[in-house]
């Protein structure tokens, strides 16, 4: 069901942050959505109906809630200090005609540290004391206080309340949303139910189910492939059986290697600051992402006698662009990336049941037999061109 509904959010958190990253799991993206839909002069178009049906579930009176609320202001991080100690407070919902504000600390995935809500309540009092004040904890669970003693202070509030005021906008046919206020707040409340509110988000359900299993889960866990480990011993196996390549060296996650003929240029030994102290100038590599093998082309910083190669080799490159992807624009004096594969050499499905029965790393050993054959041949020419066209150059 979560892989055939669109969230455009956790989408565009996936492109932005990688895999791992998403924007669903950004306090500050939060405390910003929210700041946006408090604020009734934003560009939602909703005016006060969100800000109005938040601080009714605040605890916030009627009577103060059918106030003009036209002309409030809405703050993000509000710095304060409390005895020599600074802090932030997410969200500050202002009044100043009224004498009202409603201030609202956010947690997502994160908890109270350092007494975060006396500090926060005690600064509101010192700058607004004539204020009256309310205080919200927002958070998934709607969580208490560290301090008990705060909890007569703050309201604790769930995204479960946040995600029906938003629905209650949504659905209110009255007061239609424009097209594109619709369009985000519909997906914000995917987002939400999905992530954020625990009696519907997979990660609630995916710690119901770990805790129901735990043993059987463990088992598996301990046991599952370290595809990285397996598919570099693969690969340096593979490199070892090609007689014209010559293993450099190795790290955790990567295998470099070298073309034997490079051997005959002395140029190509004045590199410096690989892991091992090799002394390189340039390498192939098989270099492990999450698991997933990808071929790249390194050089080291340039130094003398070494400058002059680098610009012949990254002009030889940079005409050549079916052939070499590298990273930089322009020559540099600085590591460089003289090329990197779009593609895995792997797909995600070869990380399935293939893995064991034999036929990734048959896929794996095919993938390096036709690179070794086709693209590392010609590749391997525009270099040896260049060592030549350098040799050449420096002997007249």
């Amino acid at each position: 069901q979560r892989r055939s509904e669109f969230d455009a959010l956790d989408f565009i958190g996936e492109m932005r942050f990688g895999s791992g990253q998403a924007l669903w799991g950004w306090e500050e993206f939060h405390s910003n959505v929210l700041a946006w839909l408090l604020d009734p002069n934003e560009s939602h178009g909703i005016g006060e109906r969100f800000l109005r049906g938040f601080l009714r579930r605040a605890g916030v009176p009627q009577a103060v809630r059918a106030v003009d609320w036209s002309a409030v202001k809405v703050i993000r991080e509000w710095e304060n200090e409390v005895t020599g100690q600074s802090g932030y407070l997410d969200i500050l919902v202002i009044d100043e005609a009224e004498q009202v504000l409603c201030a609202i600390e956010n947690k997502t995935f994160s908890s109270e540290h350092h007494k975060q809500l006396t500090r926060y309540r005690k600064a509101l009092k010192d700058a607004f004391p004539t204020f009256t004040r309310y205080h919200v904890f927002l958070t998934p669970w709607g969580t208490k206080p560290v301090d008990a003693a705060e909890e007569g202070h703050w309201k604790s509030l769930t995204y479960s309340k946040v995600f029906a005021i938003i629905q209650s906008i949504a659905g209110d046919d009255d007061a239609p949303l424009t097209t594109d206020a619709s369009g985000f707040l519909r997906q914000y409340t995917t987002t939400l139910r999905r992530n954020l509110m625990p009696e519907t988000s997979v990660s609630q359900l995916a710690r119901r189910i770990y805790l129901e299993h735990r043993e059987v889960l463990e088992l598996l866990f301990a046991n599952r492939p370290d595809w990285g480990v397996e598919a570099k011993s693969i690969l340096k196996g593979a490199i070892e059986r090609k007689p014209e390549w010559q293993i450099d060296h190795e790290i955790s996650n990567a295998v470099r290697f070298r073309a034997i003929d490079w051997d005959q240029y002395g140029v190509t030994r004045t590199g410096s600051g690989w892991e091992n102290d090799s002394d390189a100038l340039f390498l192939f590599e098989f270099r492990i992402n999450d698991g997933q093998p990808l071929l790249r082309v390194w050089m080291t910083p340039a130094k003398d006698p070494n400058q002059r190669l680098r610009e012949i080799l990254f002009e030889a490159i940079r005409q050549r662009p079916t052939l070499f992807k590298p990273r930089e624009t322009s020559v540099r004096n600085s590591w460089m990336v003289l090329h990197t594969d779009e593609d895995y050499m792997l797909e995600e499905d070869d990380l399935g049941v293939g893995w064991d029965d034999g036929t990734s790393h048959a896929k794996l050993e095919a993938w390096v037999a036709d690179f070794a054959a086709m693209r590392f041949r010609s590749m391997n020419k525009v270099i040896l061109d260049c060592l030549r066209a350098h040799e050449a150059e420096r002997q007249r």
